[in-house]
């Protein structure tokens, strides 16, 4: 930069000497046509060498998803017992007296209760993967207003029953519950999926 100002301080001085005087002139004007050339070629080289930042990426910022736990357990249970999935059939098992529990506001539900039975003669039933739908009905019409999947883990022996609780997932944040009743709830609740790991040994 100050080298730059040296120059056109130079040509300036040289166009005056070049006016003022007619015995210096013509070394006045090569004088400012060197300088000229001389600036021209500084402002070329340093235009080459600044760096040109990238532009701002258009796409939109990626939002971390939902984590499934549940869903990475049981991924790495079947690469340590591939067959666990196909042991006990998932037509074996059944859902019986699903019963809603209502939570702090009567029209909300906070979990689903349910006895579900292994009707595996050979096989004890360790993970379930499960279907649930909830229904608001009324004047002799039901909508589906929630539906939700997910793991649950259990020990169901052959031919036994247990009873299993599952959590309705809250909504947007702990305090807003993801729906409201207006009628009566119809709970459906479905198996999809079955594993019987083999008891881990010592």
């Amino acid at each position: 930069m100050k080298f730059e100002v040296f120059l056109w301080v130079l040509v300036l001085v040289s166009l005056a000497v070049a006016i003022a005087s007619s015995k210096y002139r013509r070394f006045a004007l090569l004088a400012v046509g060197v300088a000229v050339a001389v600036i021209v070629t500084v402002i070329v080289v340093a235009s080459k060498n600044e760096v040109v930042a990238p532009p701002a990426s258009s796409s939109p910022p990626q939002h971390s998803k939902r984590v499934d736990f549940e869903l990475l357990h049981i991924e790495k249970l079947d690469k340590e017992d591939p067959q666990a999935r196909t042991r006990i059939d998932v037509a074996e098992i059944r859902f019986d007296q699903i019963r809603p529990t209502p939570g702090a506001d009567p029209r909300t539900i906070e979990s689903i209760r349910a006895r579900l039975y292994n009707n595996s003669a050979h096989f004890s039933l360790t993970d379930f993967a499960y279907y649930l739908v909830v229904q608001d009905c009324a004047a002799n019409a039901c909508t589906t207003i929630y539906d939700q999947r997910g793991w649950t883990s259990v020990t169901a022996p052959a031919n036994q029953a247990r009873d299993v609780t599952i959590e309705i997932r809250s909504g947007e944040s702990r305090e807003s519950p993801p729906f409201q009743l207006l009628g009566t709830p119809k709970i459906i609740l479905s198996p999809t999926e079955t594993r019987a790991y083999k008891a881990s040994t010592p």
